[in-house]
């Protein structure tokens, strides 16, 4: 059975892992809403600290068929992290390998904090979003290729983030996803290598309003920003599984 490697580069929220687990475990649970996933065997790497990762020989072997990189609370621009910079050339290798080899079929998948990482080993430039946080539900408008390719104009998922892919010119036969008011880069796509989303497909609504609460505690929001993103909650249908979708078509048809 095929595998996909769930590199989790973060630690659980306190708070919430006895209800979610960590993002590992929410990535693998959405993407199993998927008939598709039934053919994939989901394993787990702890990257954050220890950095575990596949190794580049087993990728080459064809032992998995995608690599997801989850989110998480650091800065992908931060090289001040050993494993975080240890990640960025280990993508840049694999970025390499896919141009240089058209036998090596792996699928790189990224969300938020993993969507910067593989943006930066490509060459984007990433950092903090000059126009500030970026929270709850968000509609997403696809961009016209993205739109045309998966039949989907636009999508609804979960933001949770202040950090974005700035700007930069993307590799060939790379296009855009889709783009909000607050960040352009919603998403990368190179057909057959690379799946991203700056937003979070794999978290609930339910766990996003528990994340917004910490928010407004923390003081990130004011309380106004606040009714106003959990009636955007209320209203706009969460269409994780949707791009969980999107994701596993593309693994398959690799």
């Amino acid at each position: 059975m095929p595998k996909i490697a769930v590199l989790v580069l973060d630690t659980p929220v306190p708070t919430f892992k006895e209800t979610y687990g960590d993002f590992g475990d929410q990535a693998i649970q959405v993407l199993q809403t998927s008939p598709l996933s039934k053919d994939f065997e989901f394993v787990k790497f702890k990257t954050i600290d220890k950095f575990e990762v596949p190794a580049i020989e087993d990728l080459k072997a064809g032992k998995y068929a995608a690599l997801y990189l989850s989110g998480s609370r650091c800065d992908s621009f931060d090289d001040s992290i050993e494993w975080i910079r240890k990640l960025v050339l280990y993508i840049k290798t694999i970025l390499q390998l896919q141009v240089q080899d058209p036998k090596f079929k792996i699928v790189l998948i990224g969300v938020c904090f993993g969507h910067q990482i593989i943006a930066r080993a490509a060459g984007l430039d990433v950092g903090r979003n000059p126009k500030g946080w970026e929270i709850g539900v968000t509609k997403v408008s696809s961009s016209e290729k993205f739109a045309t390719d998966f039949n989907c104009p636009s999508f609804n998922v979960v933001e949770m983030h202040q950090d974005i892919v700035l700007s930069g010119k993307l590799p060939d036969s790379w296009y855009l996803v889709g783009s909000t008011p607050i960040a352009r880069f919603q998403g990368l796509y190179s057909p057959g290598h690379v799946i991203t989303f700056q937003g979070h497909p794999e978290f609930s609504t339910e766990f996003g309003d528990k994340l917004v609460v910490k928010r407004r505690d923390s003081g990130v929001i004011t309380d106004e920003k606040y009714r106003e993103i959990v009636r955007r909650n209320k209203e706009l249908p969460n269409e994780g599984s949707l791009l969980a979708g999107i994701i596993m078509k593309i693994v398959v048809g690799n």
